[in-house]
């Protein structure tokens, strides 16, 4: 009797994975019908595409564009390697699967909830709320960087906003680099010594600390040494969609230098940052983001037009496209490898 219930039981866990996995690739499949064809963005943006980048110099920009996605995604894909390691060791190639996964499940979640539960399906005997809290280490490490550098370029972009020949305006500006130097100081030191997070987490919750402890030291298990591995990680990805995005501006016939380009794409990210977004509309908001960083900066230096707003949006859209839809449909394969039931009664 009781083998031919656990018979049933295994049954059903494997018919809800199957129906679990269709219903995401679906529903992500609708998503990105609806946004990609139903909507006008693709059609627009292939259209600005071939007026605009006409040139072979703009097809050798668009393959090292192209060229540096998979980068992108390797070094995600080591940042949460490394990351789980700590409580099952995943190869290379399934970290990779994990991260594609993530990517195609996050699309129809707000503000990438769908990363973490993508990408912890495809561990075999971890606990699944412990790598949750290890995958948003590496997600509080990017979100660092965005900060981190965001904060940077506002030293260099508040003069355009605030007359600094004005006395009083200069003091404020020096305030304000004080309190961003500070700002940056403080939440490097945080992020180094989160360790200390279990503690706090001790202390606050008292006697009940014993019924998450195993959910709570998930944090102490990281050096500072070890976290600052990750940070590095996440920094040079940033460095690499960075590039993609001034890469992309050039192939659209945007003039700008890199550093200055660099200055505005670090505004734009630092403002998505803040923004809270489902994946799929992010085409919308980060390219009424984009446009307004741009128009003004340019509009101060005199040269805005009409054409740089195209380009600037056309830009911002096909690195949305290369980055998040193109793996999202790579990761729609991968999703169908995940167990969202797994033979043992973990959770």
């Amino acid at each position: 009797m009781k083998t031919k219930l656990h018979k049933k039981y295994l049954a059903y866990k494997r018919t809800g994975n199957i129906l679990i996995r269709i219903i995401v690739v679906v529903v992500t499949g609708i998503f990105l019908y609806n946004q990609l064809v139903t909507r006008n963005d693709l059609s627009d943006l292939i259209f600005d595409f071939v007026v605009t980048s006409m040139s072979r110099s703009s097809d050798l920009l668009l393959i090292i564009v192209v060229l540096l996605i998979p980068i992108n995604i390797l070094l995600e894909s080591l940042k949460w390697k490394y990351l789980i390691s700590k409580i099952e060791r995943v190869s290379l190639l399934n970290s990779v699967k994990a991260v594609f996964a993530g990517i195609s499940v996050s699309m129809i979640m707000p503000n990438r909830v769908g990363d973490y539960l993508g990408r912890v399906f495809i561990l075999k005997k971890a606990d699944r709320i412990q790598a949750v809290l290890s995958t948003m280490l590496g997600s509080l490490a990017q979100l660092l960087t965005t900060l981190i550098f965001g904060l940077a370029a506002a030293i260099f972009y508040l003069p355009e906003y605030i007359d600094i020949s004005l006395r009083l305006n200069a003091w404020i500006y020096t305030g304000a680099i004080m309190f961003i130097i500070a700002a940056i100081a403080i939440m490097i030191f945080a992020y180094l010594n989160f360790s200390v997070f279990s503690i706090l987490i001790r202390k606050v919750c008292g006697s009940y600390y014993s019924k998450i402890e195993k959910y709570a030291v998930v944090f102490s298990w990281y050096s500072q040494y070890e976290l600052l591995n990750v940070l590095m990680l996440s920094i040079f990805r940033y460095a690499v969609f960075s590039f993609q995005f001034f890469v992309l501006l050039r192939v659209f016939n945007v003039s700008i230098g890199y550093l200055e380009a660099m200055m505005l794409i670090s505004i734009i990210y630092f403002l998505m940052t803040i923004i809270p977004t489902i994946a799929l509309t992010e085409i919308g908001v980060r390219g009424s983001v984009s446009l307004y960083v741009f128009q003004y900066h340019f509009e101060i230096m005199g040269v805005w037009t009409s054409e740089i707003a195209v380009s600037v949006v056309s830009a911002s859209s096909l690195l949305w496209f290369f980055n998040l839809v193109f793996p999202a449909v790579v990761g729609a394969f991968f999703v169908f490898s995940l167990k969202f039931f797994r033979k043992n009664n973990d959770n």
